[in-house]
């Protein structure tokens, strides 16, 4: 096993000359295996002296070896640019979520990787895999330490402000009792009952021990320390349960004993949080009334009134970080579908432009900053490139791309991507959502058109990369599609109403929204209306089975992990029965009309469309039931359909090889009645 080294270990593939790119004339068009071999870049991590930049690279599956997960590791780049990146903290397992300590000289990681002594790890095949510990390595050079060894693996850590202790959050672990049983393949599963709670550990990094804090049954979501390091706040639910910790989860202080101190907010939202650098405000996200969604709130240390920051705000928001002085918030939002870095003032609810940047990012991008927040390093990517590692200096207003990971792309005949608007014919309301157009695109030409739904309903499609085993934009537009990519009602935006704005109306004002767009583009003699294709992604998924029911335009569906019939949704999701009890109003036993009517097994009949299901065999947020009922109501009454299902796949596609004929399909599906 190979350990973490800090070494000039350059990678050249990350760095690619101007001089080094290819005419436009000897690129050529990405294929499905191309996409799905993207290197992916997460988490960058600025030093506090605001000279390096620590971030986390996941490779391209192995295709000789489909059984082993895709690798992460801990990658290193200067901030100023002079010198290429190379890897830091890596192995032949993962290594993720770097973070510095407060003083720069330690750079903490998680791994799975594994330090057991004695018998090797491949020689006990019946062994339970390594679990993710946490690992610490000197910056100023040496190896990375294990410095955790809990049973249930670490899920997430923060160091304390002194850097002297580091709170961190792990799940149980097996009992004797659970490892008994498992020996004898008793392996049921007692729903609602014995429960495997994450809880609050404080390790000193330098002595190696880790103490419970959190002994009493409560999850822990995540964990933040005060300022002066006596307290923490803690983001809780009652139990692990989905529905408990997404729409029931409280904002909390504890003492260092696990004592809880006060309650902050019983309505708070899993996102972006923390103390402000003076210690008197905490920010999070608290839940809106509906429950749909969170807005971005302030709320006093020591207990008191909770101040929503962001409700004329006409975007949303995503990430936020304290500034300096404690009056503003550094805030990564969305607005249309533009993305950008903003001071959001506390004490009015203002923003105000502190970079004169616009980045383009997708919606959970994230970014962090150096002691003094003179510069911010982020992950922005652009319509012909996906995601790097940037940098913003303050002083110089310069964005700086620190990395390229997928030198690759530039090599690739890619769509024009644009921004663009249209009023829906609902009620006049403005929608924005992104173009992409083929390579050599012909203003005096009819394309075949696909709308392509995204996911959801809240999050929102972007200016920036459109090229993944869900994301189909930029594939669909190079084999010569003009593809629309909307955010109808429903989405983020355009403010809190706006995400709220489809409540109780799934396929109503958001198809409107959706099909005024594809209009739009029909007038403008962009679309061709013969040749016209829906498709997408759960909410996506649903969108699209439920337009195929409400209209015959579209001449091919494709429903990817699509809600179907939002009652039977309701009784196997693991996200009941908050999620849809938001959008309902009520439980679906007390409106089983709304639910009905809201879902397109209630109007297949009306079909004509050919619509290719797909879905993950083993998806427990939309069960594979969902799109059975679809496609054999389809099959039952002869129009055209097809089904495919992954094993194994969750919600969210893992393997290659199914995400390769996943966007396989997608094209072929498309070509076959389209062009």
């Amino acid at each position: 096993m190979k350990k973490s080294r800090c070494l000039p270990f350059i990678f050249a593939a990350l760095v690619v000359s101007a001089e080094g790119l290819l005419h436009a004339e000897s690129r050529h068009f990405p294929t499905p295996a191309e996409i799905v071999d993207l290197r992916e870049v997460s988490d960058p991590q600025i030093s506090p002296d605001g000279k390096q930049i620590a971030f986390v690279v996941t490779e391209p599956a192995d295709p000789e070896h489909p059984d082993r997960p895709r690798n992460s590791d801990v990658w290193m780049v200067a901030t100023d640019g002079k010198t290429p990146p190379h890897k830091y903290a890596f192995s032949e397992k993962s290594e993720t979520s770097p973070r510095w300590s407060p003083d720069g000289k330690w750079l903490a990681f998680l791994s799975d990787r594994s330090e057991v002594k004695g018998k090797a790890e491949d020689e006990d095949k019946d062994a339970e895999p390594p679990k993710t510990q946490l690992w610490i390595m000197p910056t100023d050079g040496g190896e990375g330490r294990q410095i955790t060894e809990l049973k249930g693996g670490v899920s997430t850590y923060s160091w304390s402000k002194d850097g002297k202790t580091i709170a961190l959050l792990a799940k149980d672990g097996p009992t004797p009792e659970d490892e008994a049983r498992k020996k004898k393949h008793d392996d049921r599963k007692y729903i609602d009952h014995e429960w495997k709670f994450v809880r609050l550990y404080l390790c000193d990094p330098v002595l190696h021990e880790t103490r419970l804090v959190t002994k009493q049954d409560l999850h822990v979501i995540d964990a933040e320390w005060s300022f002066d390091g006596r307290e923490l706040a803690l983001l809780i639910s009652s139990t692990p349960d989905l529905d408990e910790m997404y729409w029931h989860s409280k904002l909390v202080t504890i003492n260092r004993q696990g004592e809880i101190v006060r309650t902050l907010s019983e309505r708070a939202g899993v996102g972006e949080w923390g103390y402000s650098p003076d210690g008197k405000w905490v920010a999070f996200q608290e839940r809106t009334p509906t429950g749909i969604t969170a807005s971005l709130s302030i709320v006093p240390a020591s207990g008191g009134d909770v101040k929503r920051l962001d409700g004329d705000y006409k975007g949303t928001i995503f990430w936020a970080r304290w500034a300096p002085d404690s009056k503003y918030l550094i805030v990564e939002s969305i607005e249309g579908a533009h993305a950008m870095i903003s001071g959001l003032d506390t004490t009015n609810g203002r923003t105000k432009k502190m970079f004169d940047v616009q980045i383009e990012a997708g919606r959970d991008h994230g970014f962090s900053m150096n002691q003094d927040a003179s510069a911010i390093t982020f992950l922005h990517q652009k319509g012909d490139a996906p995601t790097d590692v940037w940098i913003i200096d303050e002083q110089n207003q310069k964005q700086q791309q620190l990395t390229r990971v997928n030198p690759q792309v530039e090599q690739w005949r890619l769509g024009s991507i644009e921004e663009i608007s249209w009023k829906s014919k609902k009620d006049d309301k403005t929608i924005y959502g992104v173009l992409i157009k083929p390579p050599d695109y012909d203003p005096g030409k009819l394309y075949p058109t696909i709308a392509e739904i995204h996911g959801g309903p809240e999050w929102a499609w972007w200016m920036g990369w459109h090229g993944s085993w869900h994301g189909w934009g930029q594939l669909l537009a190079s084999h010569g599609y003009v593809v629309l990519l909307p955010n109808p009602r429903g989405s983020d935006g355009q403010g809190t109403a706006f995400v709220e704005a489809n409540r109780d109306d799934w396929g109503g004002g958001d198809f409107v929204d959706i099909m005024s767009g594809v209009d739009e583009l029909v007038e403008k003699k962009i679309a061709d209306p013969n040749r016209l294709g829906i498709g997408g992604w759960s909410y996506g998924g649903f969108m699209s089975s439920w337009a195929v029911t409400q209209t015959d335009r579209f001449k091919a569906a494709i429903v990817g992990a699509g809600v179907t019939n939002l009652f039977s949704f309701n009784g196997t999701t693991d996200i009941t029965p908050s999620f849809l009890k938001s959008y309902f109003l009520d439980l679906p036993f007390n409106r089983r009309d709304a639910y009905e009517k809201h879902s397109a097994m209630s109007f297949v009949k009306n079909v004509k469309t050919p619509t290719l299901v797909v879905h993950g065999g083993g998806d427990q947020r939309v069960p594979l039931g969902q799109g059975q009922e679809f496609y054999h109501g389809l099959k039952q009454l002869g129009v055209k359909t097809e089904i495919v299902v992954y094993p194994r796949e969750a919600h969210i596609f893992g393997e290659r090889a199914h995400q390769l004929d996943l966007l396989t399909r997608v094209v072929g599906w498309f070509d076959e009645y389209l062009k």
